[in-house]
């Protein structure tokens, strides 16, 4: 460890110390607490409190509270992630786990990959999807491609939607604001003895505001003409409905699907205005998977054969943006099509007193599509790639308990490409508990990988024998409760190294690899009852280094510094109140009009929420957003919203 991140460390415990300072009563009632049963961490149910790996875990509640225009807000403030979003609602917006890039994250819902298979990198674009009936979001951070394969080099986001439990019932929400935003949500959820269902529908339109420029000083002072509206709309659906045909047997459906429509800009056009209306572009995202669960051995062996699918298409209208052989700059239309299908097998054995082993094999098959239309139409499409690849996956997981105090795991994988690169992994962790204090000690150590995606190995500028990324990373922590299970802390100390990073050569124009990286930082997080009844508050801290390695500079968009504060109130019946602070470090990003690099100041927004239950069927319900009417970029010369007001019933 560097002595800066010993002095880090060191913070780290002072503000611990003080989180755990709070004061608390006698009489206060417990926290809440968080899910006891997690199943990202293992790829199987498994008590939270056993896990050796530093798993996040955003609930329900959590997620309605946070509002619903964007899944960027119910994910900040969570230890170890970055997100950033190029110009509000339905803008692009990608995310980052302990300094890995987008790409390098996995991210699944319902456990269904849905990284997109035509992009650069292959990561998710959060500004297309829609906060619809969301159960729990897992975050699992460190190298997990021993459990999940490629692309886990950071870690998992895990979105699970709602399973339907209980009576039939139907909940309607409505809600508008600022920007013109209108955005409505029915769901309707409930089970039988055999059956279970839970369907929901989610509609949001907004005006917006320019995407580029909006409330940046530097960027109005020298425009001559105004800058326009970027509207955005967003409808999704998703459905999950289990049977359970006989006792150890049980057949799952589910899928989601999710389109866009929006305007946005592009600072980066060529001899063009960054504020252009031409700029526009539709997706529609989709994923469905069938699940079938048995079990054998007197049920010592549960059996999980799963048939997934994900589709991808995006339609662009763009200014400037594609290039001839010459590199002559055309306004064009962009078309993508990706889609990944595929089959998997997974074991649990339980050997009782010797552990329980998890092992499978997966099959998926990822191809791409991509083609351009220059104006003036009409004009025939020119054919960009065609494309498909093949991974086959073995994995073997196994985990066993010493006593009641330590938890021990030990897997790894192997992955093999078609016609490229096989890659293994593995992964460690140990989990131990010392119950009269309530301390949990864990550590875990991985290897991770990603492979390059189908644009690196045949776009034009692409090489088939390209190598996969690889990462190393280890990490330690704490949990710690306190007062009876009033208050929580954790701390983690995490450092990973990267390797055979793929990069692009601009004297070859051809994908390469050569890049390495380091990452290191500590996280924290705690939650506490400061008067029972009435008062809770919440915070998380994490100080990140992110540096790449041959040039000896700070990876874009990576802060040092970042965190959280939430301060509840319930002290009025049917009444809830809270106020949260994000606070976003200094950190560098690309300057478009220099082609180099800014150095792009911190900021900190202050959002203010209430709710009153009016009876159990109707509460009512407001926010507001960015109170303090501060300033900020999240991306450099794209603008982010006032102060705005939104209010709703549900």
């Amino acid at each position: 460890m560097t002595h800066a991140l010993a002095r880090r460390a060191v913070q780290a415990g002072a503000i611990s110390l003080i989180i755990a300072s709070l004061p608390s009563s006698a009489r206060a009632q417990a926290v809440d607490e968080l899910p006891e049963l997690v199943v990202t961490a293992s790829r199987t149910e498994q008590p939270i409190a056993r896990a050796g790996a530093a798993v996040t875990v955003i609930r329900a509640e959590d997620i309605a509270a946070a509002g619903s225009k964007s899944v960027a807000d119910v994910l900040r403030g969570a230890p170890g992630l970055d997100i950033t979003e190029a110009g509000g609602p339905a803008g692009l917006s990608t995310l980052s786990l302990r300094g890995a890039q987008p790409g390098q994250v996995l991210v699944l819902i319902d456990g269904v990959k849905v990284g997109d298979p035509t992009s650069t990198t292959g990561e998710f674009d959060f500004g297309a999807f829609s906060v619809t009936d969301i159960d729990r979001i897992e975050i699992l951070r460190g190298p997990q491609s021993a459990l999940y394969g490629s692309d886990a080099m950071g870690g998992v986001v895990n979105i699970i939607t709602r399973k339907g439990t209980g009576r039939p019932r139907t909940s309607l929400l409505i809600e508008a604001g600022s920007y013109g935003t209108l955005h409505t949500r029915a769901t309707t959820t409930g089970s039988t003895d055999d059956v279970s269902w839970a369907f929901s529908v989610d509609g949001f339109s907004t005006r917006g505001f320019s995407r580029y420029g909006y409330r940046i000083p530097r960027i109005l002072a020298g425009r001559a003409t105004p800058l326009e509206d970027d509207p955005g709309r967003k409808l999704a659906a998703t459905g999950r409905v289990t049977w359970r045909p006989a006792p150890g047997v049980e057949v799952e459906l589910g899928g989601a699907i999710y389109a866009t429509r929006v305007n946005f800009d592009n600072p980066g056009a060529f001899g063009t205005d960054p504020d252009d209306r031409f700029n526009r572009g539709r997706n529609v995202v989709g994923n469905l998977y069938a699940k079938t669960r048995f079990d054998a051995l007197d049920g010592r062996l549960r059996n999980t054969v799963t048939l997934f699918a994900h589709r991808a298409h995006h339609e662009n209208r763009l200014t400037q943006s594609c290039f001839d052989a010459f590199f002559n700059g055309y306004d064009c239309n962009t078309f993508y099509d990706g889609a990944r299908f595929g089959a998997e097998y997974q074991g649990e054995l339980s050997l009782g007193a010797w552990g329980t082993t998890i092992f499978g094999l997966r099959s998926e098959r990822e191809t791409a599509k991509t083609a351009e239309q220059y104006y003036p139409l009409p004009k025939p499409r020119i054919r960009g790639i065609d494309v498909g690849q093949t991974t086959n996956s073995a994995f073997l997981l196994h985990q066993f308990a010493l006593g009641e105090r330590l938890d021990l795991s030990l897997g790894g994988r192997l992955d093999r490409v078609s016609g490229g690169d096989a890659f293994a992994t593995g992964r460690a962790t140990v989990a131990y508990r010392i119950l009269e204090t309530g301390t949990k000690l864990r550590a875990s150590l991985g290897t991770g990988a990603k492979a390059p995606t189908l644009y690196q190995r045949f776009s034009i500028y692409g090489d088939p024998t390209l190598r996969a990324e690889k990462n190393v990373g280890v990490d330690a922590g704490i949990d710690q409760t306190l007062f009876d299970g009033r208050a929580k802390l954790s701390a983690t100390v995490f450092r990973a190294r990267y390797r055979e990073l793929i990069d692009f050569n601009s004297a070859t124009l051809r994908y390469f690899n050569v890049a390495r990286a380091l990452m290191q930082g500590v996280e924290l997080s705690g939650e506490a009852t400061l008067v029972p009844d009435a008062w809770r508050v919440r915070a998380s801290y994490t100080y990140q280094h992110a540096e790449n390695l041959q040039t000896k500079a700070a990876l874009l968009r990576r802060p040092h510094n970042k965190g959280s504060l939430s301060l509840v109130y319930t002290g009025l019946p049917k009444l809830e109140l809270e106020a949260r602070l994000v606070m976003i470090g200094a950190r560098y990003d690309f300057n478009n009009q220099t082609f180099g690099r800014s150095i792009m100041p911190g900021w900190g927004r202050l959002d203010l929420r209430a709710d009153y239950a009016v009876n159990d069927n109707l509460s009512l319900f407001g926010r507001i957003e960015n109170a303090l009417d501060k300033r900020y970029e999240e991306i450099r010369d794209y603008g982010t919203a006032g102060r705005s007001f939104y209010a709703g019933l549900k």
